[in-house]
């Protein structure tokens, strides 16, 4: 095959990857190869395209879709074997329809009956008593303002709900009576509970205070609750009329007062204060504080059982009845909503009203939503654990709780997701593909069920029975025509008119009969993307195939899109990305940038930018680099284009926040919001803006099982993530649980508030304590009360039983000496605890108030006193801290939640603190320090007054004996002292000599190196310039006319050049001994203003040059970092430059020791700095460092350098004088020298100078 291939190795650009919290793109510099062209009209006649045309083959099978199953036909299956198929008309499943009581459909006015919820499977959370609920029949809820729920139950009492845990109450820890019929929280922050026969219990977080009949309260069953704007608490009985609590007193109110029944069952308060109550028989009573009006179905309420009462946003009125269904009173009239309206059912429980002005209904039959226009209602088929609702509360972010009777709790998340299986119709559970059709109807293409039609009532699937190629259906597209084609998983494609199924094989000239994927272009051609057979163009009179041989980059065709150009590009499932203008192919690969060669998913948005899914990231390639694709006819032209260009393609990985790296599908939602689903879920974020590159994942959102979501891994036919008309995206997922999802992105519930932190419990030794049991209040002999139900609620709560006295006193043993305060409500925490030493291990508990998904709550947490810093982010929720010291401690933590949120609900709150002390030990406290004192003065005074005249008598003996032998002794020690001190004084002149001696060779040596360079220039110009001048002498020597004057005039500005070099190379020999000259006279003993810097620079070089005339071999680079502030201060010249002329050649020796050992891979550096400092004497200073890369000192020795005689040379090369005589010269003017070294890495060696004040 002839053909063009242009391939140029390594070019410009591209990628690398970055993260943050708005992640940023793969886009640094790499060499990429330029992309191969190919182009078709090179190719021979035998590779040309194969052309089929239909008046050249047998015709396609049409199958019209029957209405009765009549008739058969020769079916071609997957595997290419011939079936007889049975005609049968479609299968039709419909969605759950809403019944009533005796199981009738509900219609609404036009006979259509109502879907329930959403048709499929709602997002709900249920709880039951195997959560931890007290019991599964549950009356009323409360939200706190703690963010805690509180479920009162029909005969096990109340539970709290913390979003982890339930915590039950019932009378045993002093609650009026297990059935709870409603609850409140008050203004102050109190609970009230109203039961069925106990009365009324408030709670403070510590004791539960019970008033029944006996207190003034109208009856002891208690069936709802109210505050009135004044603070007055209402209670609504059942046959004692409503009482009103002050505070104080009970003031009740019957039937006798004007009130329409005793029984009063629902209370509410409107706008304009007058408070209306809901009786169980009378209607409904309006009190205006003075008097009651009475309603009735005289009056126009449906029913005279009042249930619940809501006044609305709005002032609207709403009465939820006891067989009458819903009335709305505008204040003049009662307007009823009754199931034909789609109610669930005319018996209403409760009526709540969303933040939104969206009203809920709990009836016997389900929850009821309405907007105002569209009731929709909610059942066990959608996920409630029950139809049977008695209450609904909503959570501090809007979710829905529904109270059951007998099902438990549930929690609804909100409409935005909604998942379909085959239970609801659809042909089979995976989705492949997605088309919606000219009536908004959606057809999905599964992987063995066929094609499922939905209409927003009911699916019909249509398989080979009805003339389907096959049942499973990998693409699906609506061409211009409004005709559906369905691409198959080995039946080749069938397009759909309405009325029959017409099937194209490899029999009309298809390429292959798996087809992936199916376009249209703007010339009304149809693309057919295969499986091994390259892609097929369809022009309604035959197939044109092209493949590889073409220079399609690849055989499997996954993604066929057009370009705004009218150029198509086509993705492979392993070859990359062709750009195919109708004759030439341009292929781009991973060696072009893009994320990986494997191309899953191929997607144009709205502003023309490409969108690619690969198997390793997600690439984009912008609208604006497809115009300079554009342009581009030869490789040349894509050279110049990638090197004024900073990235071809953008890509996108899990660092920069997407959830898995195997991008199977991708969506552009409204508003240009870009959605693109993986193995692990979907993710969600900005695209781009305003034809700007994406530069990077702005906003992304992650939805999946691990954040909360029915979202597994979606499936990878075409279009399996589809947006419709409504902007609604379906996903088909390839799990049986979530099968088919609908994600209605703008429903999404968002958390708009931070979520309030939460000290719960504090521990000692990982043990539980009932505070209240340590606690003194409950001590009678002093004074203590006699209210033990705070301590008996704890002990239930922490030990499941009431302690005995004994255990009770072996608890306090135990923990004694621990101190505190008070004990705060709700949850059990001692305040200014002081605990001992022996009780420093504690264990701190904490939360939020995030009850719908604690798990994407992230927390940071530090004891100050104890951490440095605060902890790393963590989703643990307890805090260990062992062995902690006497002191006082801080204990802080925050937190934010990481799912979706609104505004700044996302962020780190402000941190929750909870201070302790702890005390010392017995052993190190100030008392034990005194005593010690004392122990100390009083045994030392006696023992040292005994030793001491043991030691006077003893030594008075001896003296004598010692006297006599001393005078003899010290004579001779003197005689052998005096020899040895003049034999040392002798040894140390030949040493420092010695030592002088080597530093001056080394100087000498560096010194003749540094004169012998000038005096080469100046001998070398020398010559140079006797030459020039003979040469001007035979010019000048010739004939008049023959003479070249402007060759003379040359020479001579040769020759005067050449003096000039000579007068500077010369000065500079003068000024290098002129130089030398001076540091001999400073010498002298006489401090004389230095330049440090020029100093340094000098000694440096001689030290090079010096080693360098010793040893032709030895190279070594150096670096000079000199602050150019430094001022000039007073130094012995010669002493100072002995010094450094020693630490630098010490520095070029161990570079030089380490590169002979390493070899050439070394390169050996030796850095000089210096730089103003504050000395540790509160001046100002110079500070010298000389830093080499050699082979450092060893720990074990690098406290030895600065001693006499000590050296790390081999021996008889080092006198082991020369850093002591440095340490001694730097002493003596009044500074420091230090070193720091790390071995295998190099050596600092420091010296510190004081700036002597102006004064001195």
């Amino acid at each position: 095959m002839k053909n063009f291939l242009f391939f140029v190795g390594s070019v410009f650009i591209l990628f690398s990857c970055t993260k943050g919290q708005d992640s940023k793109p793969a886009s640094a510099t790499i060499a990429v190869s330029l992309p191969q062209m190919f182009s078709i009209s090179d190719l021979a006649d035998t590779l040309q395209p194969i052309r089929v045309n239909l008046s050249d083959v047998p015709k396609p099978i049409s199958i019209k879709v029957p209405s009765q199953s009549i008739g058969s036909y020769t079916h071609i299956n997957e595997s290419g074997t011939l079936s007889m198929i049975n005609l049968a008309p479609p299968t039709s499943h419909h969605l759950p329809y809403l019944t009533d009581e005796n199981d009738q459909i509900i219609r609404n006015a036009s006979g259509i009956p109502y879907i329930q919820g959403d048709g499929g499977l709602s997002q709900f959370k249920n709880f039951t008593t195997d959560n931890g609920l007290a019991l599964d029949a549950v009356n009323s809820a409360v939200l706190d303002r703690r963010g805690h729920l509180w479920f009162g139950t029909n005969g096990g009492g109340v539970s709290r709900f913390d979003g982890i845990l339930f915590t039950n109450f019932t009378t045993s820890q002093g609650l009026a009576g297990n059935t709870v019929r409603a609850i409140l929280e008050d203004s102050k922050g109190l609970l009230w509970f109203g039961t069925a026969s106990g009365g009324v219990s408030s709670y403070d977080g510590n004791v539960f205070t019970s008033y029944t009949a006996e207190n003034g309260l109208g009856d002891d069953a208690v069936f709802s609750i109210f505050e009135d704007s004044a603070g007055n608490i209402w209670f609504g009985t059942y046959g004692g009329g409503v009482s009103k609590f002050d505070g104080t007193n009970f003031t009740t109110f019957t039937s006798a007062d004007g009130l329409a029944d005793d029984v009063v069952i629902s209370i509410a308060q409107d706008q304009e204060g007058n408070l209306w109550f809901g009786t169980n028989g009378g209607g409904a009573s309006k009190y205006d504080g003075t008097s009651f009006v009475n309603f009735t179905i005289s009056e126009g309420l449906p029913s005279n059982r009042i249930r619940s009462i809501k006044v609305d946003h709005s002032g609207i009125i709403w009465f939820g009845t006891i067989g009458g269904g819903v009335s709305r009173f505008d204040g003049n009239n009662f307007k009823t909503i009754r199931k034909e309206d789609g109610l669930a059912s005319m018996v209403i429980r409760t009526i709540v009203e969303t933040s939104e002005g969206v009203l809920w209904f709990a009836t016997e039959l389900g929850a009821s939503r309405y907007d105002g226009t569209k009731m929709t209602t909610y059942t066990r088929e959608q996920g409630l654990a029950s139809n049977s609702i008695l209450d609904i509360v909503i959570d501090a972010n809007g979710k829905l709780w529904f109270c059951t009777d007998g099902g438990g709790v549930s929690r609804f998340d909100g409409e935005s997701f909604t998942n379909f299986t085959a239970s609801q119709g659809l042909g089979n559970i995976i989705v492949l593909s997605t088309v919606e059709d000219k009536n908004g109807h959606l057809w999905f293409g599964t992987a063995g069920g066929g094609v499922s039609r939905f209409d927003g009532q009911q699916f019909t699937t249509y398989t080979s029975a009805q003339g389907l190629a096959s049942e499973i259906v990998s693409s699906s597209y609506r061409d211009q025509k409004d005709q559906l084609w369905f691409g198959t998983g080995g039946g080749g494609v069938s397009v759909y008119d309405g009325e029959a199924f017409t099937s194209y094989t490899t029999t009309q000239g298809l390429a292959a009969n798996e087809v992936y994927n199916i376009t249209e272009d703007s010339r009304g051609n149809l693309w057919f993307g295969t499986d091994g057979g390259g892609v097929s163009r369809f022009d309604g009179d035959g197939f044109t195939t092209y493949t590889s041989q073409q220079g399609l980059v690849g055989d499997v065709i996954l993604g066929i899109v057009e370009d705004d150009f009218k150029k198509l590009w086509l993705s492979a499932a392993d070859g990359g990305l062709s750009r195919f203008d109708g004759v030439n192919f341009t292929n781009f690969s991973s060696d072009q940038g893009l994320a990986d060669d494997a191309v899953i998913r191929l997607v144009r948005d709205k502003q023309g930018n490409l969108w690619i899914g690969t198997e390793n990231g997600l690439s984009i390639l912008s609208s604006e680099k497809i115009r300079q694709i554009e342009k581009v006819v030869s490789l040349e032209d894509y050279k110049v284009m990638l090197e004024d260009s900073v990235a071809l393609f953008q890509t996108f990985t899990t660092s920069q926040g997407l959830p898995d790296n195997v991008i199977l599908q991708i969506a552009e939602l409204p508003e240009g919001i870009m959605a693109v689903g993986t193995n692990l879920g979907i993710a969600i974020f900005d695209g781009p803006k305003e034809g700007k590159p994406l530069d990077s994942l702005r906003n992304i959102e992650i939805f999946n099982s691990d954040t909360g979501f029915p979202v597994k891994d979606l499936s990878d036919g075409q279009n399996g993530m589809y947006v419709d008309q409504n902007g609604i995206l379906w996903a088909g997922t390839g799990n049986n649980k979530t099968a088919l999802v609908r994600f209605d992105y703008k429903a999404l519930k968002r958390n708009h508030a931070q979520p309030a932190v939460l000290i719960k419990e504090l521990r000692l030794s990982e043990e539980v304590i009932s505070w209240h049991s340590l606690s003194k209040d409950y001590d009678l002999g002093r004074g203590g009360t006699t209210n033990t139900f705070p301590r008996t609620t704890e002990e239930l709560m922490v030990y499941g039983n009431i302690l005995t006295d004994l255990e009770r006193t072996e608890l306090k043993d135990k923990y004694k000496g621990i101190k505190f305060d008070s004990i705060s409500s709700f949850y059990s925490l001692p305040q200014n605890l002081v605990l001992p030493y022996r009780n420093n291990d504690i264990n701190i508990d904490f939360g939020t108030d995030e009850l719908a998904k604690p798990y994407l709550i992230e927390y940071q947490y530090i004891l100050e006193g104890y951490d440095e810093k605060w902890s790393p982010v963590l989703k643990k929720t307890t805090a260990n801290f062992g062995n902690i010291q006497e002191g006082k401690y801080t204990f802080m933590v925050k937190a934010r939640f990481t799912g979706p949120t609104e505004d700044e609900a996302g962020q780190w709150t402000e941190p929750t603190s909870y201070s302790f002390e702890v005390l010392p030990p017995l052993y190190r406290t100030w008392w034990a320090y005194l005593i010690y004192g004392l122990l100390f003065i009083s045994l030392i005074y006696p023992i040292t007054i005994y030793q001491r005249n043991q030691v006077i008598k003893a030594e008075k003996e001896r003296t004598k004996e010692r006297e006599l032998q001393h005078a003899k002794d010290i004579e001779v020690a003197y005689t052998e002292l005096a020899s040895t001190h003049e034999n040392l004084k002798d040894t140390q002149a030949q040493l420092l000599h010695s030592e002088k001696m080597a530093s001056l060779g080394e100087l000498m040596a560096g010194i003749a190196h540094e004169i012998q360079n000038p005096l080469n220039f100046v001998n070398n110009f020398s010559e140079v310039t006797n030459e020039l001048v003979q040469e001007i002498k035979e010019e000048r020597a010739r004939p008049e006319g023959e003479r070249d004057i402007e060759l003379e005039n040359d020479i001579l500005e040769d020759i005067e050049s050449n003096l000039e070099k000579i007068t500077k190379h010369g000065k500079r020999a003068g000024a290098i001994v002129k130089g030398m000259l001076q540091h001999s006279r400073s010498g002298k003993g006489t401090k004389e203003p230095t330049d440090i810097n020029a100093l340094a620079d000098e000694y440096l070089r001689l030290s090079y040059h010096g080693l360098r005339a010793k040893d032709s071999s030895f190279n070594s680079d150096f670096e000079m970092d000199f602050d150019a502030t430094l001022p000039i201060i007073p130094v012995l010249g010669q002493d100072m430059g002995r010094v450094l002329l020693n630490l630098f050649n010490n520095a070029f020796y161990a570079v030089n020791e380490k590169k002979k050992e390493a070899g050439d891979s070394f390169k050996p550096n030796v850095i000089v700095k210096t730089s103003l400092i504050e000395t540790n004497k509160d001046k100002k200073g110079i500070q010298i460092k000389v830093t080499d890369n050699g082979k450092g000192i060893p720990k074990a020795i690098v406290d030895k350098v600065f001693q006499p005689f000590f050296t790390t040379k081999p021996t008889g090369q080092g006198t082991g004088l020369g850093l002591s005589l440095s340490y001694d010269i730097i002493k003596a003017h009044d500074g420091e020298i230090r070193v720091e070294s790390t071995e295998g890495e190099g050596t600092t060696f420091i010296i510190d100078l004081l700036i002597p004040s102006i004064s001195s």
